[in-house]
């Protein structure tokens, strides 16, 4: 149990579980909130873990209990960061590893299912990771600088931290880079099978046309056709859709060497 009295605010945002990170230096004590993401079945969250340094000791904000616990050192306060950052470079690390994975099947030619739906997860997750640990370095440098001068403190061992931290966020800042690549890749190649799609019909298009016109002709109720009232009529229709066919084909095939 903390003897010390907690200002009401300050008390406040020690009990918000959204409060960012924060570096709070009072003459009575200090407050560290240190914010991380973490991975809670299959879903993004993020956590505060929050530290009260008085003059005699170290504490401990347990959400569960609602209480502060009396945790002695600062040694225990590097274990206790030490483990989450951990978790955090973890995270981001798989992250970088699926994405990687997502990349391969690319330049593989192996069709991705679900791929805008995959992509949006991880580029908001990533996002999220990189405004939280941001704020999170930022807070963490000055409680580094503000302590660095107590005989008891951790120097090199929160300086571990601090670069986890931050090798954890330029993790996330290549994947979403990657991302990025990712989806231009995804939409030229979609855009270029579009762009070949339709250049199939418009050649079927352009054979078929002339053909439609020429059996729309002879297909009209009309009197006084011609090749009507001529013995093989029928044969001679035939003969000339697949001659305008031939023809129509060589044309497209003429015209298709030309533009390359």
């Amino acid at each position: 149990m903390i003897k010390t009295k907690i200002d009401a605010f300050h008390l406040k945002d020690i009990k918000n579980p959204l409060h960012p990170s924060s570096f709070i230096s009072q003459e009575e004590y200090d407050i560290l909130i240190i914010r991380l993401p973490i991975k809670k079945e299959n879903r993004l969250e993020v956590e505060n873990s929050t530290f009260i340094f008085t003059k005699n000791s170290y504490f401990f904000y347990d959400k569960l209990k609602d209480d502060f616990i009396d945790i002695k050192d600062i040694k225990e306060v590097y274990n206790i960061l030490n483990k989450r950052v951990d978790e955090v470079m973890e995270l981001t690390l798989k992250l970088f590893t699926n994405i990687e994975n997502i990349e391969d099947k690319f330049y593989e030619n192996i069709e991705i299912r679900n791929f805008n739906k995959k992509w949006f997860s991880y580029k908001n997750q990533l996002i999220r990771i990189s405004r939280v640990l941001l704020k999170t370095i930022e807070e963490l440098k000055k409680f580094i600088q503000n302590y660095k001068k107590e005989e008891d403190f951790l120097e090199i061992n929160f300086h571990d931290l601090l670069e986890h931290l931050e090798r954890a966020y330029r993790n996330s800042a290549h994947s979403l880079e990657k991302l990025d690549a990712i989806y231009n890749f995804h939409s030229i190649n979609s855009n270029e099978k579009m762009n070949k799609t339709i250049y199939i019909l418009t050649l079927l298009s352009g054979i078929f046309l002339p053909l439609n016109l020429i059996v729309g002709f002879f297909g009209m109720n009309t009197t006084d056709l011609p090749l009507t009232k001529i013995e093989n009529g029928t044969f001679f229709v035939l003969s000339l859709l697949v001659l305008v066919g031939i023809i129509t084909t060589l044309l497209v095939i003429i015209l298709k060497k030309k533009s390359q």
